[in-house]
């Protein structure tokens, strides 16, 4: 019963709280629209400041300085509030083309004195290399073998975690290659496969059907970011299929109103919400199914930039769990046994 870490292989009940969705560092930059007007295109050039924070909480990509993180000593600050907290292992699921580094993972992993466990796949079409079109499965399946196997990018830091692999409002043609590649290969190597869905979508059920019928185990299927827009016939539908749902957005709290939609297209549900549903969803039977984390991937959701830190699950979010009634023995199945349970590599 073991994990692969960036630093090497660990006893999965070693691994603590776990945030089990998260990113120490990220380009998202190339992914963002270009701003058209002369403001939005002198905002767009700006650096994440105060005077421009209360701007961001509304349309957090206005500032595409914002959509990167890429300071390793403030990531490294960032970590250690997360281990001061209690926290032990970290999830890192960037990804090829939206700034992944295994080298700089296994350095922070040592210096800070935590588990990170890395990811490897595709992300959405939009950051799809050129010849991703002229890429057949197999050969999809054969880079993720051996970035399980042998290492990521030229280096021996080995992938421990399958994704997160995207998909988009509508599942693309190369998007659906690389479900089936993930699917493969988390049948032969009994990983955990995250997959990002779109944020004010229903395609997780599709994802599910491909993934299924191509080999993967739904007990090893992780559905992310269905705690945008909370829908809980939606979210008992995938559960009834014998996958994990990830509330992962934890911490933001944005309305991107009509005048600034282009990645975000609306509101997001509160924190207080997403914890209110979790309780529901364990009194319906479906605690050992859940997971939570942040997924923080802007400046803005670090406390440098004024936001709550990777620590703000174990800080504040499990504070919030007790006082709507979740026991000490489910926040701990959610934040240690369930992720342990979806990372852990039986077939190893």
């Amino acid at each position: 019963m073991s994990v692969m870490t960036v630093t090497g292989k660990v006893e999965t009940s070693s691994l603590g709280w776990i945030l089990p969705h998260e990113h120490a560092f990220i380009d998202l930059r190339d992914l963002v629209p270009a701003a058209h007007t002369i403001s939005a295109k002198a905002m767009a050039q700006q650096k994440v400041t105060l005077a421009n924070s209360g701007h961001l909480r509304r349309n957090p990509y206005a500032v595409l300085d914002n959509a990167v993180l890429d300071d390793e000593e403030v990531i490294k600050d960032e970590l250690l509030a997360f281990k001061r907290a209690g926290g032990n292992t970290f999830v890192d699921l960037t990804l090829r083309s939206i700034g992944r580094d295994p080298a700089l993972l296994a350095s922070v992993s040592r210096e800070v004195g935590i588990n990170i466990i890395a990811g490897c796949g595709y992300y959405i079409n939009a950051s799809h290399p050129p010849d991703m079109d002229s890429k057949t499965i197999d050969q999809i399946a054969d880079e993720l073998r051996r970035e399980i196997r042998f290492g990521i990018d030229g280096t021996n830091v080995r992938a421990g975690v399958i994704g997160e692999i995207g998909t988009s409002e509508v599942i693309y043609p190369n998007e659906k290659k690389a479900l089936i590649a993930a699917a493969i290969v988390q049948q032969e190597t009994g990983l955990g496969l995250h997959v990002h869905t779109s944020l004010w979508g229903t395609t997780g059920l599709e994802v599910v059907r491909i993934l299924t019928e191509n080999g993967a185990a739904a007990n090893k299927i992780c559905i992310n970011h269905i705690d945008v827009d909370i829908r809980m016939d939606y979210l008992k539908a995938l559960l009834n299929q014998g996958v994990y749902i990830e509330f992962d957005n934890f911490g933001k709290e944005f309305y991107a109103d009509k005048r600034h939609r282009s990645v975000l297209q609306g509101l997001f549900a509160r924190d207080i919400e997403r914890v209110r549903a979790i309780k529901e969803q364990i009194g319906c039977g479906f605690l050992s199914q859940i997971l939570v984390s942040n997924d923080v991937c802007l400046k803005t959701c670090l406390h440098r930039y004024g936001g709550w830190g990777y620590d703000h699950m174990l800080t504040n979010i499990v504070p919030m769990m007790e006082d709507e009634g979740i026991s000490a023995e489910d926040i701990r199945a959610l934040m240690c046994d369930n992720p342990a349970a979806f990372l852990d590599n039986a077939c190893d």
